[in-house]
Parts: C-alpha cells; sequence; structure tokens
C-alpha cells in the first residue's frame, strides 16, 4: 500500500470521527437539561474532534514542498497530543460522574487520573525542546520520539482506572451502560495496539468513535427509560390528582346538596346513571355523532356541578322541610343560573374551554323539560344541550328513588313507569327509551351507591 494511499485513508478515517463526535456533542448541548455526567461525555468528544483533526492536519502537512506546512505540523503535533491526554481525562470524569449518581466514590480516582495527566504533560512540554515524545525531522516529518511508550503506559493506566471504576460500581448501573463503558476500554485500545505494531495506519480515532457511537446509543436508551419512567410517575400523580380533586367535588357538592358529607352518595350515583346511560346510547346509534368518547368522559366529569349554584342559595331555604312558596321557589330556581356563573368564572381557571362551557350548560339547562315547560330558558326539543337531557333524567330517577327527610322515596317500579309516562313531556323520548332498557343496571347502581353504603 502506499504512501499517498495510507494517508488518503487515515484522513478518511479521522474525517469519519469527526462527523461521528459533531453529531453526539451537538445533539447532548442541544439538550436544555442534561447531568453533570452527559456533559463530561460532550466534552470528551469535544476533545475526540480537536485531536483526529490535529491527526489530519499532522497527515497533510508532511514534508517541506509548502512553507505552511513547517508551521503547521509541529503545531498541530503538540495539539494531537494535548488533545489526546484531556480526552482521557474527561472521560474518566465522565465515568466518576456517572457512577456518583449512585455510589459515593473517592475523589482519588480524580487525583490520580490528573497527576498522570500532569505527567504526560510534563513529557509533552520537554518534547518542545527535546525528542521526548516524538520528533519533527529535517524534511518537516514526523517520528516517534524516545520516551514515546512512557505515553503510551500512561494511557494503559488510565484504561486501567476506568476498568477498575466499571468493575467496582457496574452493580449501580444497567448492563447496557456498562458495556458501553467498556467499550471506550477495548475497542480504541486494541485499535490503538494495532496502530503501535503497524506504524502509518491511524486507527485510535475510528476506534473512538466506535465506541462513541456505542455509548451514545446506551444513553439514548438511558434517556428514552429515564422519560419513559418520568412520564409514568407523571401519569401515576396525574390520576391521584383527578381523584382527589373528583372526590373533592363530590364532597362539595354533597354538602351544597345535603350539609351533611356522611348522608348522601347522589353525586356518584348521577355520575353512574348518566355514563352508563351515554356509553349505551354511543352503542345503539342515539345521538352517536355527539356521543364520543371525550365527549362521554368529559360529562361524566361534569355531572357532580349540575347544582353547584346552590352554593349562593340561603340556609334556610336549602334545608326547608316544607313545600315551597313562591318567592322560595323563585330564589331556588335561581341556582341554575348561579351554577353557570361559577362554572364561568371559577371552573375556566383549571380547567379548558371545552369543559367549563359542558358544565355551564349543564349547570343552567339541567331542570328544562321536552315540553319547554323547564326553567330557567323554556328550552324545548333539541334545543336543550345534550348533557342537560342526560342530566334530567339521571336526577329525576335519583331523587324519586332515594327518600329525603322532606318527601318519601317510591318503588323503583313507580319511578321506570314516570319516566315512561313523561317520554316526551318532561324527558328525551329517544334517551328515556334507553335509561328503561338499562333498568336492572341502573337499579344495582343505586342499591351498590345508597346513602351511607361502605362504597360510596
Amino acid at each position: 500500500m502506499t504512501k499517498e494511499i495510507i494517508y488518503a485513508v487515515n484522513v478518511t478515517l479521522d474525517a469519519y470521527s469527526i462527523i461521528v463526535s459533531l453529531i453526539i456533542t451537538g445533539s447532548i448541548l442541544l439538550f436544555k437539561r442534561v447531568d453533570k455526567s452527559v456533559k463530561w461525555f460532550a466534552y470528551t468528544n469535544l476533545a475526540a474532534i480537536v485531536f483526529a483533526l490535529s491527526d489530519i492536519l499532522m497527515w497533510i502537512s508532511e514534508g517541506t514542498d509548502a512553507h505552511w506546512k513547517l508551521i503547521v505540523l509541529p503545531v498541530s503535533s503538540f495539539v494531537f497530543f494535548l488533545s489526546g491526554i484531556l480526552l482521557f481525562l474527561f472521560y474518566i470524569q465522565y465515568i466518576i460522574n456517572y457512577y456518583r449518581n449512585t455510589n459515593t466514590i473517592s475523589n482519588n480516582y480524580t487525583y490520580f487520573c490528573i497527576a498522570l495527566v500532569l505527567i504526560y504533560l510534563g513529557f509533552l512540554i520537554a518534547t518542545l525542546f527535546t525528542d521526548c515524545i516524538y520528533t519533527i525531522s529535517a524534511d518537516n516529518v514526523y517520528h516517534r520520539g524516545r520516551f514515546f511508550n512512557s505515553t503510551v503506559i500512561i494511557e494503559i493506566l488510565i484504561y486501567m482506572e476506568a476498568l477498575l471504576l466499571i468493575f467496582k460500581y457496574h452493580k449501580n448501573a444497567r448492563n447496557f451502560e456498562n458495556i458501553g463503558f467498556a467499550s471506550f476500554i477495548f475497542v480504541p485500545f486494541i485499535c490503538h495496539i494495532i496502530q503501535l505494531m503497524n506504524f502509518g495506519i491511524a486507527l485510535t480515532s475510528l476506534g473512538l468513535s466506535i465506541s462513541f457511537m456505542i455509548i451514545y446509543l446506551n444513553l439514548n436508551q438511558k434517556m428514552k427509560e429515564t422519560l419513559e419512567n418520568v412520564q409514568e410517575e407523571f401519569l401515576k400523580k396525574e390520576i391521584e390528582h383527578v381523584k382527589r380533586q373528583q372526590q373533592t367535588i363530590y364532597s362539595l357538592t354533597s354538602l351544597i346538596e345535603s350539609r351533611d358529607l356522611k348522608s348522601t352518595n347522589h353525586e356518584i350515583r348521577l355520575a353512574k346513571y348518566v355514563e352508563l346511560l351515554a356509553q349505551k346510547c354511543a352503542q345503539t346509534d342515539v345521538y352517536s355523532d355527539i356521543l364520543t368518547e371525550e365527549y362521554i368522559n368529559n360529562l361524566v366529569k361534569a355531572v357532580p356541578f349540575h347544582d353547584i349554584g346552590k352554593i349562593n342559595i340561603p340556609e334556610n331555604i336549602l334545608k326547608k322541610n316544607d313545600v315551597y312558596n313562591f318567592s322560595e321557589m323563585d330564589l331556588m330556581k335561581k341556582h341554575t343560573e348561579y351554577g353557570e356563573r361559577i362554572a364561568n368564572d371559577v371552573l375556566s381557571i383549571s380547567y379548558n374551554s371545552e369543559f367549563t362551557n359542558l358544565v355551564s350548560k349543564l349547570c343552567r339547562s339541567h331542570h328544562e323539560k321536552w315540553n319547554g315547560r323547564g326553567y330557567p330558558d323554556n328550552l324545548k326539543g333539541n334545543d336543550i344541550p345534550l348533557c342537560a337531557r342526560f342530566m334530567a333524567i339521571a336526577d329525576a330517577f335519583d331523587a324519586m328513588v332515594t327518600w329525603r327527610c322532606y318527601k318519601k322515596s317510591v318503588s323503583y317500579d313507580e319511578a321506570f313507569d314516570i319516566i315512561k309516562n313523561e317520554a316526551g313531556e318532561q324527558f328525551d323520548p329517544l334517551l328515556a327509551s334507553e335509561f328503561i332498557r338499562l333498568r336492572k343496571k341502573i337499579i344495582e347502581i343505586n342499591e351498590k351507591y345508597k346513602d351511607n353504603s361502605f362504597e360510596g
């Protein structure tokens, strides 16, 4: 193989190493937040870029056919050895900081590496005046110096230190990460040995780029697993938050209903009725164009808010055990408008506009009747928001079959007969029909979540 071909191959390999390290460094430094160990890996790649670039300059600047070569070769040779030892220093720091996340690691490892680096730098500085590590001949050609092997021994000691760290702390890291760390030791080391045995073939940069790619792939795997863990933890917290939020809503609305948190599961039952009915309608093509999965989820979450406006109703009216007079009834009816206002003013702070709008409609219109004789707007038929029509039938049924101090409950048979008779009058006939078909499951919900039930 001719000298020109060897030079071309070496320059190509170094250029490949530079491209790989540029990609790795750029992608790491573009991350907004990376831990300390990952930053040291980026620094290692920066040193590798300078290492490979100076190696290219060394190959192309040998000879005396151009004046610039007489300057570039000595400078690039010095930078080559300087960046090479810094590369080792940065990589040891990468390993130390990585394992330090799960272990207490002595600073002696860092001190030992720095000591080796300082000795190496001593040899390198001496080379400026002697032929210690390398020498530049009169014809401007690079040659190894008398103590070149001393630098190799220092590099081997640093390799051994890295191997010791991996051996000692590998149990606290995943296998693919330990393999990545080990690749830096064995791949470049083997390439370096081959290079020493066959002077003229530059394989060190190639070995580094291979090991860096392995480490980077493992780093991406680690980041992926970390992200998945973060997402899983976030999802758990979000579910827990939703549960607490829902329980707060139930408690608040139950308080408004009865002023006694221990006496009523009214809101729980209503949500179960509405969910069951909505899912049934979606399956049987009753308003299925509206009843998407998202709509049903929002509808079920909105149910406990339906009487939130009662928070503005005076205590003496809300807890009255007798029939309301006209003025009291007019005031009680205002809870629908109050609820709409609360939904728009308060819920909009924490919820999106779609959900807030649904709750607003539910609060205002759940006492409207299919025949137009409801309140507060005397809406009729399909002019009544669908969410309010669901609420009307569920609320009426639960009110009929539940005992309260101011009224007696009716039997299930009577309640379903009333709903059947009021279909097309008080209730949406399609919803009433589907509700009656769900009789068995509706009764099961009511029995399971009766007031003061364990489940409730």
